[in-house]
């Protein structure tokens, strides 16, 4: 069964590598500005924190969570596909929304993979590395294709292998929960929004993920803004993602062995450090070397809160808790990171941009630092509850 689960993580990031780097130059090639495009990916982003939670309970709910990630993978390259017919701004805000909802399924296959793995015996970080592996390997090759025939052809890359994803889908565990919940939807998002310590981890967790999301929706537009070889973009993701392969791999020793909190605070300071770095314009090839801070911090920072939103949500609420997770970590942050960052690229340019992104940094640094101190007791175990 891990290698079932390798492999969708390993198609999965394939298709995401091949689009996602990409998708705000496409929308600047076609005359949408940075602060339009930045409110494009926000209101993608807004649209899941309101399907994330509800999928995650109906998941929770559900006899086969592989029915909803079978719906996820139709419906996206068909939404994802919207991009290209227009280039008015207002139906690409009818697309951007359409495709994040679309999309929201994602969490479910974090709380499906670390429950498969409780019950089988291998980490949550010895599946995701495939993802890692393969995001690593298809940005080596997608940068300087899209720069030599553009970035319309990612639309056919998507739709062939989603159709691969769907395969996989079917191989995937049926994960009918433990015993269903009786309560109903309001009241069972209200059982998981009623944690404390989840919900202040969660949020630490958001101002984190502005930062990462600012870096990567506007990295692409950093490097035309600053005259460095764009044919060397796909090779910032690139570094990033074979980083994180190995740290992936090692995340469940190095979680045990250090503890959850420290591998967070670690990860918050690398990423810290590697903005403040950026905003000095250090040149193409300095900033691609930095990306190594990017994926070791990612693999930690990512792994490690997954493994902890399982270990702190209540009894069988694990998707509802992921998914939560996803929306305010995932698709607010999103919201926040891209309206602002294309705000600040616009008004204030791409170093200053990178200077406010390591306030943000710090800022989830000095919580992570606050939770320690208040919260570890009720995280040291970080097997996740189903």
């Amino acid at each position: 069964m891990q290698r079932i689960f390798s492999f969708y993580y390993f198609v999965y990031f394939v298709a995401m590598a091949a689009t996602q780097p990409f998708v705000t130059l496409y929308l600047n090639g076609k005359g949408i500005s940075s602060t339009e495009i930045g409110l494009l990916l926000a209101v993608g982003s807004g649209a899941g924190i309101v399907a994330q939670p509800v999928l995650g309970y109906v998941n929770d709910l559900a006899h086969d969570s592989r029915r909803i990630l079978l719906l996820s993978v139709i419906l996206s390259p068909i939404m994802f596909a919207g991009y290209g017919l227009s280039h008015k701004f207002w139906p690409l805000f009818a697309v951007s929304v359409l495709l994040a909802t679309a999309q929201s399924a994602a969490p479910i296959m974090d709380a499906l993979a670390v429950q498969e793995g409780t019950r089988s015996g291998f980490s949550y970080g010895q599946i995701r590395l495939w993802g890692a592996l393969s995001f690593a390997l298809t940005t080596m090759v997608a940068g300087y294709v899209y720069n030599i025939v553009g970035t319309s052809s990612f639309f056919l890359v998507y739709g062939a292998l989603s159709i691969v994803l769907a395969w996989t889908t079917f191989y995937l565990p049926r994960s009918a929960a433990l015993s269903r919940p009786q309560e109903n939807l309001f009241r069972g998002i209200w059982n998981v929004l009623s944690n404390r310590s989840l919900i202040f981890f969660i949020a630490i967790c958001f101002v984190l993920s502005t930062s990462i999301s600012i870096n990567f929706s506007f990295l692409p537009l950093y490097y035309k803004d600053l005259h460095y070889p764009m044919g060397w973009v796909g090779l910032n993701f690139t570094v990033a993602a074979l980083v994180e392969v190995p740290f992936f791999y090692l995340s469940g020793k190095i979680l045990t062995r250090v503890g959850p909190m420290r591998v967070v605070i670690l990860a918050s300071i690398l990423y810290t450090a590697k903005y403040i770095i950026m905003a000095f314009a250090p040149g193409a090839v300095a900033v691609i070397v930095i990306q190594v801070l990017d994926g070791t911090a990612y693999a930690l920072y990512w792994s490690t809160g997954v493994q902890l939103v399982a270990a702190l949500a209540p009894p069988r609420r694990t998707a509802t808790a992921q998914t939560l997770y996803g929306a305010i970590a995932g698709s607010l942050s999103n919201i926040v990171g891209s309206s602002v960052g294309g705000l600040l690229l616009q008004h204030l340019g791409p170093s200053n941009l990178y200077f406010v992104t390591a306030g943000i940094g710090t800022l989830s640094l000095i919580g992570f630092l606050i939770f320690t101190r208040w919260g570890l007791h009720k995280t040291a175990s970080c097997s996740p509850s189903i």
